[in-house]
């Protein structure tokens, strides 16, 4: 009996002081602490032997989505952007070894300063192989006849008729050849037009130097400048185009839209190599004095030459192109994403005026250098196009190749041509819809908004310029479908008045 009272008195705590309860709870709490780091380090050492438990990381439910778009932003920089950005650097636009740790190198460093002088001497020679060679044969008086072939021989006493001076085409320099291919004295015979080009200034000389500018400009504005503007809005169009509205922006969808774009551009580029060969193959590989005096094998190295200008070239083209155009479809997804919420009510006015104003802010870039650069690009291509529909109207040469040469000639031009007026015309139609959304709006309310505040959104749209501008001139689509009504009906009075065309039963 004495044990278990002494047992007793043991369990009792000493004192009249409770026991705490904190210490205790601490206690029990690193106890249980200490059994789950245990257990979850035997099954992390389970899992390492073929255990088949699988442990999955989820995130809280609000960061799922940002989670999905920042994946979905580092796919489209892979897909889109980095061949976009290898396009710069290709032609001497961005940096070579820009996203490398060892940038700061010598070797990157004489790179990105040899490598824009090449550009630069590449597209020089270009500009002047067209000259010299009388590119795409361009004239509409002579190069709209049938093609006599002349075939020299080599006998001394025959002689080229220029202004009644006889010259031996044999003895003459190339130089001296040269000379005569670019002025209108040397003729192939009495009553036969000059070899040489005509309307160079018009024809050459003005397109060459409106690309050359815009390649300098891109040069200030990629290189020096830096501007990531297409990033940084590619950006913000991904964080808008979350799931709850991917009906009218999803991101897979955008991504798929851009690489077609890419696709086109690296195609078109490919079209103009073939249509070079095209018209190489329709005139015969042209026999200028020149060409003929420094030999085949010269020539067509200064052709092989001349196609990776033209590469370098057109590449500069697509890059202006694909830049004004990729900024456009960023800029319309962001506008149908805030139109269809408007529409569904599911966005408050102020955060609406917040992405409008955004859009402006990213507009107004839109027609900023950008703009210019492609203006530039958009005279040239209207050059060319007017030009080659009116040959291919005025062409008398019966040649299947030279027809097939006339009328591959335009398209290729006209295609590049409706890129941006199209996608600019897209971004105004889509900018005069949000005018109408908050016009219903203040006809049939919007959740808890006052009228005041109804026709204060209405004010802000108004004065909001939210218009895609080339030549300063906003692009809207009844102005494009009224030109092409307007020339359509401006042939078909020609065509039936007989000023242009053959004369015949179909015409």
């Amino acid at each position: 009996m004495e044990e278990l009272i002494e047992e007793d008195d043991l369990r009792k705590p000493r004192g009249d002081k409770p026991p705490n309860s904190y210490i205790v709870m601490c206690d029990n709490s690193l106890v249980q602490r200490d059994n789950e780091l245990q257990h979850a380090s035997d099954m992390s050492g389970d899992s390492n032997n073929s255990s088949p438990i699988r442990v999955d990381i989820a995130d809280l439910d609000g960061e799922e989505s940002l989670n999905l778009t920042t994946t979905t932003l580092r796919r489209c920089k892979k897909q889109v952007l980095r061949p976009y950005w290898r396009l710069l650097m290709f032609i001497g636009w961005r940096g070579f070894g820009r996203e490398s740790v060892n940038s700061g190198r010598m070797r990157w460093t004489i790179l990105n300063i040899v490598y824009p002088v090449f550009i630069v001497c590449l597209l020089l020679y270009t500009y002047i192989y067209e000259i010299v060679a009388c590119q795409w044969k361009l004239d509409l008086h002579k190069d709209t006849q049938v093609i006599t072939t002349t075939t020299p021989t080599p006998v001394s006493t025959e002689s080229n008729v220029t202004d009644g001076v006889s010259i031996d085409e044999y003895q003459v320099t190339p130089s001296y050849a040269l000379l005569q291919n670019l002025t209108t004295m040397r003729k192939i015979g009495p009553s036969e037009p000059p070899e040489a080009c005509q309307h160079i200034i018009t024809t050459y000389v003005i397109p060459n130097v409106l690309h050359f500018l815009a390649y300098i400009m891109g040069i200030v504005h990629f290189r020096i400048q830096e501007n990531e503007q297409l990033y940084a809005i590619m950006e913000k169009v991904f964080l808008q185009a979350t799931p709850s509205y991917s009906r009218s922006a999803s991101q897979q969808k955008m991504i798929k839209k851009l690489r077609i774009l890419m696709a086109v551009g690296a195609i078109w580029v490919a079209v103009t190599l073939v249509m070079q060969g095209l018209y190489e193959y329709a005139f015969n590989f042209p026999q200028l004095l020149f060409f003929r005096k420094v030999g085949t094998t010269v020539h067509w190295v200064l052709f092989s030459i001349e196609l990776l200008g033209i590469l370098v070239l057109n590449s500069v083209t697509l890059a202006v192109i694909a830049n004004y155009v990729t900024h456009c479809e960023m800029v319309l997804f962001y506008l149908k994403g805030l139109a269809l919420r408007l529409q569904e009510k599911s966005t408050e006015l102020k955060a609406a005026m917040k992405d409008i104003l955004f859009i402006k802010q990213n507009v107004s870039l839109l027609n900023g250098p950008v703009a210019r650069m492609t203006a530039l690009i958009s005279v040239i291509f209207a050059e060319l196009t007017i030009i080659g529909i009116v040959i291919l109207i005025l062409n008398k040469n019966d040649s299947v190749k030279v027809w097939i040469y006339r009328s591959f000639f335009p398209l290729v031009w006209l295609f590049i041509l409706c890129a941006p007026l199209y996608q600019a015309a897209r971004v105004n139609s889509v900018s005069n819809r949000m005018k109408k959304i908050a016009l219903e709006m203040r006809v049939f309310g919007y959740k808890n908004s006052s009228q005041l505040e109804l026709d204060s959104f209405i004010l802000f749209i108004s004065q909001a310029r939210m218009k895609a501008k080339l030549f300063h001139v906003p692009i809207l689509p009844q102005y494009l479908i009224a030109i092409l009504v307007l020339g359509a009906f401006i042939l078909l009075i020609l065509f039936q008045t007989s000023v242009i065309g053959p004369v015949n039963y179909w015409f």
